[in-house]
């Protein structure tokens, strides 16, 4: 049997390694260690995948990663709120920044100059740090990021509508994750590999294409479309 063109029991240690690890980090309130342990619990696999050459199962293993640490993290915000933002930190800042934003407070908005150094400067140490440490710096950042990411989704299913979890997160930093995911990926596997010349064969020429042009498409959607998003968010988020 075949699952995401590589092997069951691979998937089966992902989802069982982060159930765990997200399990004690919330439990213990470990805020510092959880994205480690994260991390740690996908990266050797990932080597494992770019020593076999096989790039795509890295990329399926890091959207399984992905996706299950922020449905795990959506259901321990449903559980209880206040206790999972206290293992993620830069969670209630987040959220209440965002709310602020969706009101319409003026003293959130951030000016273009500002938000595009930040993100000139995160994805700079996010893909030197791909290509230093085999993509285990990436995956650390990720994890927390993923996980404040989970407990906003939480959060707006309080919510008056029930479409706001569904497009709540907004576009420009969904467009981040596919670049993190696109540019990062086939840049940490030399280090492994000792071959640089892979990363011209066509299938992580393709990735880093997607990847870049998700970047651009990330900068585009915050510079235009922050008033687009905000008219559409607001009757969904706030209470009349």
């Amino acid at each position: 049997m075949r699952l995401l063109a590589t092997d069951p029991i691979v998937y089966l240690l992902v989802l069982g390694g982060l159930l765990l690890s997200l399990g004690l980090g919330f439990v213990t309130q470990q805020a510092a260690m959880m994205p480690i342990i994260n991390a740690i619990v996908l990266w050797p696999l990932l080597i494992w995948s770019f020593r076999r050459a096989r790039i795509d199962v890295a990329l399926r293993l890091i959207l399984f990663w992905g996706l299950t640490i922020y449905l795990v993290t959506i259901v321990a915000g449903r559980v209880n709120l206040s206790w999972a933002q206290g293992a993620v930190p830069g969670s209630l800042d987040f959220n209440a920044s965002h709310i602020m934003w969706l009101t319409g407070s003026e003293s959130f908005t951030p000016q273009p100059e500002f938000w595009l150094a930040e993100q000139a400067k995160r994805t700079g140490i996010l893909l030197a740090g791909s290509v230093i440490s085999a993509g285990l710096i990436p995956l650390v950042v990720a994890a927390r990021e993923l996980a404040i990411l989970g407990l906003w989704t939480a959060n707006l299913f309080d919510a008056p509508s029930f479409l706001a979890p569904i497009v709540g997160t907004p576009p420009w930093i969904l467009a981040e994750i596919i670049a993190w995911v696109g540019l990062g990926t086939p840049l940490a596997e030399p280090i492994v590999t000792g071959d640089v010349q892979s990363l011209l064969t066509r299938q992580r020429r393709r990735f880093l294409v997607i990847g870049a042009v998700a970047l651009v498409l990330s900068v585009a959607f915050h510079w235009a479309l922050p008033g687009v998003v905000q008219a559409i968010m607001r009757p969904l988020v706030v209470i009349p």
